[in-house]
């Protein structure tokens, strides 16, 4: 079959008109760069206010840090452990939780040092890749390796299995959304459970690799997806609308890491050679920020009116909400 000259032409003309339809404004924005005592990546950050803050990560396979600063970042406490960490959050007691490719790992206070939470139970875990607190103590930590081997557990108080069900797919990311909803995200797989997950059901959300899943209030919350992909919800996490279709061919590929909103409707999705988004309305449009350092960046977390973004190279930038 022979193509003439001019519908190339305007098959060439269209296609480069709707890729530049799907393109975000430029912005810049104002950063610094905290120092870190590391080179090593980082793959999570979290501050509990403007003074205390923590970041987790390492070298796959060879080790994993925890660094905790209690003056806003002027200085930093550095733990080192076997292999990669991937997430963490602070108990309401008082303890702190980490999770990573050697499981779960506590620490009571300032002054003690991390415990090793085993499951005697469990044989051939896969790495936890996510943890998320919910009421009365209780945990959901979830995981998976190589795409597969999906595993979500559900612990008490006591750090004891509640529950344990496992995926065909990889989990990289989950959250309690109120006291007994939950979603998690993966390769290709969105779960949504209505009972603190002891049970879950798989929602018909495919065609990407769900990296990151963030609820700023108990019914709107959003995800990004390694191909590009933004999804929104309104309830709760039971259905989602496409903002951004990464699997569009007139859409360029944009590999989001992690997303995280302020409110419903300032938030930030980041992911690899310096790829950040911010969006002001709730998704409906995007401003990419073009003037960060070109590293790629793996978590993203906003606490009073401050954006700080951790990568790899011990990466970790403040900027300031807009």
């Amino acid at each position: 079959m022979n193509v003439s000259a001019s519908c190339v032409f305007f098959f060439c003309f269209f296609f480069v008109l709707f890729s530049a339809c799907n393109r975000p404004d430029e912005t810049e924005v104002l950063w610094r760069e905290i120092t870190i005592p590391t080179a090593d990546r980082l793959e999570g950050v979290y501050f509990l206010n403007d003074t205390v803050g923590h970041l987790v990560g390492g070298i796959a396979y060879q080790q994993g840090i925890h660094l905790v600063t209690y003056d806003g970042g002027r200085s930093w406490e550095k733990s080192d452990f076997s292999n990669t960490i991937y997430d963490f959050t602070p108990l309401d007691n008082g303890e702190v939780v980490q999770v990573g490719f050697s499981g779960l790992r506590r620490k009571v206070n300032r002054e003690e040092g991390w415990f090793t939470q085993g499951f005697p139970t469990l044989n051939d875990v896969p790495p936890f890749n996510a943890v998320s607190k919910g009421i009365n103590g209780h945990l959901l930590v979830g995981g998976g390796i190589a795409f597969e081997n999906g595993i979500i557990l559900q612990l008490n108080e006591n750090f004891q299995v509640v529950t344990l069900d496992t995926f065909p797919a990889e989990i990289s990311d989950l959250v309690y959304v109120d006291p007994t909803r939950a979603v998690a995200v993966g390769y290709g797989i969105v779960l949504h459970s209505t009972n603190g997950g002891t049970s879950w059901t798989r929602l018909p959300v495919y065609n990407d690799f769900f990296k990151s899943v963030h609820f700023p209030t108990p019914e709107t919350g959003y995800m990004v997806g390694f191909s590009g992909s933004i999804l929104k919800s309104k309830d709760g996490g039971l259905t989602w609308s496409v903002q951004r279709d990464g699997n569009k061919i007139t859409v360029s590929d944009q590999p989001f890491r992690s997303v995280f909103f302020a409110d419903e409707v300032k938030g930030f999705a980041v992911g690899d050679g310096g790829l950040c988004w911010m969006t002001t309305d709730g998704g409906e449009n995007w401003e990419k920020v073009t003037n960060l350092p070109d590293r790629h960046f793996y978590d993203v977390f906003i606490r009073n009116q401050k954006v700080y973004i951790a990568g790899d190279q011990g990466t970790l930038l403040q900027l300031e909400l807009p």
